[in-house]
């Protein structure tokens, strides 16, 4: 089992003595048409995931008659249950296009939400189509702009950090760049169990005046901030474990996950060449298989599950579109532990102070104006 398979699981077991206080299951709708693999590949996660975690109901939103041919003559449990929707986004498919389509798999899986019937949704279909049909069906909290997807990155310290926006977004502005640096950061306290979580800004250098002017401005009001900013960071920092949460805009962000994925393929190959070559290479490659597959466990996406979406008034993963059952699995768990930690109600709450606290300044500042320095 690979570290962040492990660190999920650790933290859905954290979160089940939550759930026995909710005094009701966790119901998770599943987009089953979702990803390259289809519903059979769903379908396996969901078994996995209900098998693994007590106290989880898992919906299947999907065509029905794919989805019992998937099942064959297994037996399907009654912590899962099939809901009917008859057509299906494609992944290379213009996101808005869900939006006009009621019967899509995606649409009727957060309607669930929407309605209260599902506490969490999880998809690996496609990005843009579940982040636009959440954020029209089920809205952005109040006091966020721009929601973010954030996702897990391996560190020298044993202990991921987290890197948001990663796509969500592909231009923000400096204020879009705070909201994301302080829902990393209630995210890491309250869901990862961080103290007083530290919070850097991805730059071309550690200095404020290092970047464009969207980094040099974010910058300063993260400085400004309660949290508890440590400045500036580069790329070569990340994997180091530097700060528990990083903050970039989508593109910066999406720019580097798709490079870390792809480096994983890039070093299997190199191994599988270097192997074939020679007797010595091929010892040396034995020797070196076990903290080989390590490493690349580390960079595996089918290790974490997914990505949240925070922001919303929901609470929702999107997958990779390779997504293994195993890697399926995951997703649902991580949204099991988001369920149980109430982060979109945590994050809206934070808002909702931050809010009240600018406008009692602001009051403050036309009751007491302020007072001239004596001579």
């Amino acid at each position: 089992m690979g570290r962040w398979i492990y660190y999920t699981k650790r933290l859905a077991r954290r979160w089940e003595k939550e759930s026995t206080t909710r005094g009701e299951p966790v119901v998770i709708a599943l987009d089953a048409m979702g990803g390259d693999r289809g519903p059979t590949a769903n379908l396996e996660g969901a078994l996995i995931a209900v098998a693994e975690q007590p106290g989880l109901i898992v919906k299947l939103v999907g065509r029905q008659d794919e989805l019992k041919e998937a099942l064959g003559k297994s037996f399907l449990p009654e912590e899962i249950e099939i809901i009917h929707a008859e057509d299906a986004l494609g992944m290379n498919e213009p996101a808005t296009l869900a939006l006009r389509r009621p019967n899509c798999s995606i649409i009727k899986a957060v309607e669930l939400l929407v309605s209260g019937k599902a506490h969490g949704l999880v998809s690996m279909g496609n990005t843009g189509a579940v982040v636009a049909s959440s954020l029209v069906k089920l809205g952005k909290i109040g006091g966020v702009e721009r929601p973010a997807l954030m996702t897990l990155f391996p560190t020298l310290e044993k202990r991921p950090s987290i890197v948001l926006d990663i796509g969500a977004n592909v231009d923000s502005r400096p204020e879009h760049i705070l909201s994301f640096a302080e829902m990393g950061s209630l995210y890491a306290e309250e869901v990862l169990e961080r103290k007083r979580p530290t919070v850097a800004l991805l730059s071309i250098g550690a200095e404020p005046t290092k970047g464009n002017s969207t980094v040099k401005e974010a910058h300063k009001l993260l400085r400004k901030s309660t949290l508890n900013f440590v400045g500036n960071i580069e790329g070569g920092e990340i994997l180091h474990g530097t700060a528990d949460v990083i903050v970039t805009d989508g593109f910066v962000g999406n720019t580097i996950l798709k490079f870390a994925e792809g480096s994983i393929g890039f070093f299997k190959r190199i191994a599988k060449k270097g192997r074939r070559k020679n007797l010595f290479s091929m010892a040396g490659s034995v020797l070196m298989s076990g903290g080989f597959k390590k490493l690349m466990r580390e960079f595996d996406y089918a290790e974490y599950g997914g990505a949240p979406l925070l922001g919303v008034r929901g609470n929702v993963i999107v997958g990779h579109g390779k997504s293994t059952p195993l890697a399926i699995s995951n997703a649902i768990s991580l949204s099991y532990v988001m369920v149980n930690a109430q982060i979109d109600k945590k994050i809206a709450s934070y808002m909702r102070l931050k809010k009240e606290n600018v406008e009692n300044e602001n009051i403050r500042d036309r009751v007491e104006p302020p007072r001239e320095n004596p001579d």
